[in-house]
């Protein structure tokens, strides 16, 4: 079932989905866009038959989707969900890595600690601080791909992910204030003076 040409489609749509997510304005819709870059994900490494690299991305898509299910019922999800999904990722990562393949490097910590954040993160409902609070483990995960030679499209998709995120930060939090700031303070103007 071998083919790299749709893996690397499923990847590219991947990309789409992750740089998606950083330019809505609802946190559901967010999860939404990060869930279907999991799947897509997952789908290239089926089509490049690197099946050990999909555990991770499973529980990236259990992580997703119960917090969006939490996030669409308009509640908080328990801090035991990202104790438990944190420790899913933090297990499968020594299951694989340490026990099956015996390949751990101590870099390997950079991209660990990374992505057992993101349960935590995803957690937390107000999508500015997540946002910003995504900066440091997408940092932490170009390192560690530079550091050990990824593959240059596994890098440039975190560069990316990253790049989309600043933008967002500009264009909803720092520009995006300057606009509402304005419009608020032109309306007292207007009160005051009408």
């Amino acid at each position: 079932m071998y083919n790299y040409t749709l893996s690397l489609i499923m990847t590219f749509i991947a990309l789409v989905c992750v740089v998606t997510s950083y330019f809505v304005k609802k946190k559901s819709n967010y999860l939404f866009f990060q869930w279907l870059c999991c799947l897509f994900l997952i789908a290239g490494y089926f089509f490049t038959e690197q099946f050990f690299a999909m555990v991770g991305l499973a529980i990236g898509l259990i992580r997703s989707t119960v917090f969006l299910i939490y996030e669409r019922k308009d509640k908080t999800a328990s801090i035991w969900w990202s104790v438990g999904l944190s420790t899913a990722t933090l297990s499968s990562y020594f299951i694989v890595n340490l026990w099956i393949l015996g390949d751990a490097q101590p870099l390997d910590l950079l991209c660990v600690v990374g992505l057992a954040s993101f349960a935590f993160i995803f957690r937390i409902r107000n999508l500015k601080l997540v946002r910003f609070l995504m900066l440091p483990p997408t940092a932490l995960t170009i390192l560690f791909n530079i550091l050990t030679h990824a593959a240059l499209f596994a890098t440039l998709t975190y560069v990316f992910e990253l790049g989309a995120n600043i933008v967002s930060i500009f264009k909803y939090h720092v520009f995006g204030n300057k606009k509402e700031t304005q419009s608020v303070s032109e309306g007292e103007y207007t009160y005051e003076n009408g």
